[in-house]
């Protein structure tokens, strides 16, 4: 267990009277397999769902050097939680929408929206919530839904709100969700309106849930980086953490274990810290998506709500292992997959994915640059062929 440490401007509050564990991932975008070709071994649903179990056990019922306090313990995606590929092909060919199944067998206390949850449009958006049999609290405090009656009807059974509150040993806990103002322009929303007044709205929320005697909010937000989240903090009052999506980086600690080949790729210190328009400084965090890692987040809280110490030593990344590492040594953190997890999703898409990869649509002469650092920052030869068959099949329908 490593030390604890109170931010500055919360030394002088008392002690610790409750312990918050935050569990987080972002940016699942349906790699529900595994963490792809070379990395096997990581990732994939199955065992993400095992190392969450054996997070939220820890968490509340674990052996801590910490006494007196309360524990409590919840789970939060910050957005883009199925994405368009061959993984989720397999959902639109069966019928059956796998990264919703695994959402509900993995236990979200919280999900956000993000830009890729709107990729085929709001009426797929609308089947992916209805496929659930008990859907968890998806918050978004930025989008209005009343132009997409399909949408509306989930805000108005309350499946869809601006925030949630969950309670944990007698202490709630309030969520509040949000979604880039990028919204229209990287995805495709239609008449869901997207409110770019982020800190109005965000300071809106806290202002509500603390007149409901919530003292303790957390932003699970879609912005697209965390430099993004630390210019919307500076803006607000009463935030006591952040989850960030959108922006994939690797927080990091140098004692935490990351899937081989990441340490490069190591954005920053976990948690980052922002300030508030108080000069209270906020924990932000966010972490690798795809399932390769369950971040988590520690916070104590004093009997009025204020954040006064951070467990660093428990807060960090925890990545996601089986089998062996390197191909020759047993990973001392290896799960074994969830056997739910394992049939109930992983299996028939794995499945479905090895027969569409036997369908021979085209033969190219050439590679086909696909790297996201390509088709993401320049003109790529798999780039303009989208783009020429997009315009042969809209020349085609004109």
């Amino acid at each position: 267990v490593g030390t604890t440490t109170a931010p500055a401007a919360a030394e002088d509050h008392g002690k610790v009277d409750f312990w918050l564990t935050v569990l987080h991932n972002n940016d699942g975008e349906s790699q529900v397999i595994d963490a792809g070709a070379g990395r096997e071994d990581f990732g994939g649903a199955a065992r993400f769902k095992a190392v969450v179990d054996d997070l939220k056990w820890d968490a509340v019922n674990g052996p801590w050097t910490q006494r007196g306090a309360k524990r409590g313990v919840v789970m939060v995606s910050s957005g883009d939680n199925f994405l368009a590929g061959p993984e989720f092909n397999t959902s639109l060919m069966d019928g059956v929408f796998y990264d919703a199944v695994a959402m509900e067998l993995i236990g979200y206390d919280a999900v956000a929206l993000g830009n890729h949850d709107f990729d085929f449009g709001p009426d797929i958006l609308a089947e992916f919530l209805a496929s659930y049999g008990d859907p968890p609290p998806y918050v978004s405090a930025n989008l209005d839904f009343s132009g997409e009656p399909m949408l509306q009807a989930f805000v108005d059974a309350g499946v869809i709100s601006p925030a949630t509150v969950v309670k944990e040993r007698g202490e709630l806990i309030g969520i509040i969700g949000l979604e880039t103002p990028n919204l229209p322009f990287i995805s495709s929303p239609r008449n869901v309106a997207v409110d770019d007044a982020l800190a109005d709205v965000v300071q809106m929320q806290v202002d509500m849930l603390e007149a409901h005697g919530v003292d303790k909010i957390i932003l699970s937000g879609h912005l697209q980086n965390v430099d993004n989240d630390k210019e919307l903090i500076a803006q607000v009052d009463g935030v006591d953490g952040v989850i960030a999506g959108g922006g994939d980086e690797l927080l990091a600690n140098p004692d935490d274990l990351l899937i081989p080949g990441d340490e490069g790729d190591v954005f920053g210190s976990s948690p980052q810290m922002g300030t508030d328009m108080d000069g209270t400084e906020v924990p932000i965090v966010t972490t690798s998506g795809e399932y390769k890692y369950v971040g988590k987040l520690v916070v104590g809280f004093d009997k009025h709500g204020n954040v006064i110490a951070i467990d660093h030593g428990r807060s960090g990344p925890v990545r996601v292992a089986t089998g062996t590492c390197n191909d020759t040594l047993p990973c001392d953190d290896a799960v074994m997959p969830d056997a739910a997890m394992q049939a109930l999703v992983v299996d028939p898409v794995q499945a479905g994915v090895a027969e569409l990869a036997t369908t021979v649509l085209a033969t190219s002469e050439v590679d086909l640059d696909g790297l996201r650092s390509s088709v993401r920052s320049m003109e790529s030869n798999l780039g303009t062929l989208g783009a020429a068959s997009f315009l042969w099949q809209a020349t085609e329908r004109a």
